[in-house]
């Protein structure tokens, strides 16, 4: 309803000064030139009414809506601009001084709303200045052909005018501009804060629930062990005590990784370090928890070597290995490196489920779990592939998944490659 009261409100103007002009042009200019000054603006007018019927019927689609709006305003500022150029050339010679002084305040006043029409929102629309000179340059034309004694100060006035408009909307654009921009950034990051709010309430559910287990498998291991008159009893009850608690110190030690390596206080010392050794280590850490998941292990031998920081590569590797195991449900998981573009690429490859597809996209984010239900806690944290990405970064890697792999998942690490020496 505002855009409509808006317009409602220049036609009514773009009359009320039109039959005004053409009333006291009545005496000095020829009829032909007052039936054409009223032919013209009747037929702009219900050009207008027309387009602004259009415009207010309602719209399949917003899309549909906007583009009514936008030929309705485009009409107006241009053929508007048109029209009143016009009528100033057809009755302005026979217009008394102060009457065409009328004439120009009132033009000037119409460029002043095209320029404040034209403020858009980014993007902006671009060639605007022509359609905003139309008038003064008519004017400044106009006392140059009928020349007066005060010509060359309305000339001037005219040029002045041109040039402090077209300032004045760059101004005013840019400040718009800069408004938009800056509500957008906050809109960003006030995205990002909840996300992260969202990411964290995630962590510490999963946090709860993945140290509660062992925490209090280990007690209950522990009093068994106390009480159990049993010995063979007591020392299987010691070992299951045993493997809870480490099983919360590796959740422990996996939080404070995260938590120094999103601080910034890991370093990295990249060193020549052999590939085949490292593929190796990382395998014979996680020989144990691959039995358990019933998972076949396989590390692929290479003479390869690249240039890491040997603790860190195997931690982001040995991240890549256990996330496999944990999540994949995979009876075989290969680990394997070769050359690729100038880099050595690591793989970790399995036959599990695979990764869904609208996972893919953040399954490197801090706190994020694979899942096709986001309320479940699957055990881990979701901080292994962040970590591992942080990790290869640190040492001028990165890490990634190939989605082109069907049958299963498979995660790659880049290293820089170790330079090549002579045999």
């Amino acid at each position: 309803m505002r855009r409509v009261a808006v317009h409602l409100a220049q036609m009514a103007t773009l009359a009320g000064l039109s039959a005004y002009v053409l009333f006291w042009l009545d005496d000095g200019a020829p009829a032909l030139n007052r039936h054409v000054g009223m032919a013209i603006l009747a037929a702009y007018m219900t050009i207008w009414l027309a387009l602004l019927a259009n415009a207010v019927r309602p719209a399949a689609t917003p899309e549909l809506a906007r583009r009514r709006w936008r030929l309705c305003n485009r009409f107006v500022a241009w053929a508007g601009t048109i029209v009143i150029v016009a009528a100033f050339w057809i009755g302005a010679a026979y217009a008394e001084p102060s009457l065409l002084l009328v004439v120009v305040v009132y033009q000037v006043g119409v460029v002043t709303f095209v320029v404040m029409g034209s403020i858009r929102r980014p993007p902006a629309r671009p060639g605007l200045g022509l359609q905003i000179l139309i008038i003064p340059a008519s004017i400044g034309l106009w006392y140059a052909l009928h020349w007066q004694p005060h010509s060359p100060a309305m000339i001037l006035f005219a040029l002045a005018y041109g040039y402090v408009v077209l300032s004045l909307r760059g101004v005013l654009q840019r400040a718009v501009t800069r408004e938009t921009e800056a509500r957008q950034a906050a809109e960003a990051a006030l995205g990002r804060v909840a996300a992260e709010q969202a990411a964290r309430s995630r962590f510490l559910a999963s946090a709860s629930h993945d140290l509660g287990q062992p925490l209090q498998a280990a007690r209950l291991f522990f009093e068994q062990a106390m009480r159990s008159p049993d010995p063979a009893q007591r020392e299987r009850a010691q070992r299951n005590a045993a493997w809870a608690f480490d099983s919360s110190e590796q959740l422990l030690e996996q939080m404070l990784d995260h938590l120094r390596l999103e601080a910034g206080a890991v370093k990295a010392h990249p060193v020549e370090a052999p590939v085949g050794s490292l593929i190796a280590r990382v395998a014979e850490l996680h020989e144990a928890a691959a039995r358990l998941a019933g998972t076949e292990l396989v590390a692929m031998p290479t003479g390869l070597a690249a240039i890491a920081d040997p603790a860190l590569a195997e931690r982001a590797l040995g991240n890549l290995v256990a996330n496999s195991l944990r999540h994949a449900k995979a009876t075989r998981v290969l680990i394997g490196a070769r050359r690729r573009a100038g880099r050595v690429r690591l793989w970790v490859i399995d036959d599990g489920v695979g990764v869904c597809e609208a996972d893919a996209p953040r399954l490197f984010e801090d706190y994020v779990q694979g899942s096709d239900r986001p309320d479940e806690i699957r055990g881990g944290f979701g901080l292994g592939l962040g970590s591992a990405r942080r990790i290869a970064e640190l040492m001028g890697g990165a890490v990634g998944l190939d989605r082109k792999w069907t049958h299963g998942a498979a995660f790659w690490l880049d290293l820089p490659t170790a330079p090549t020496k002579p045999a």
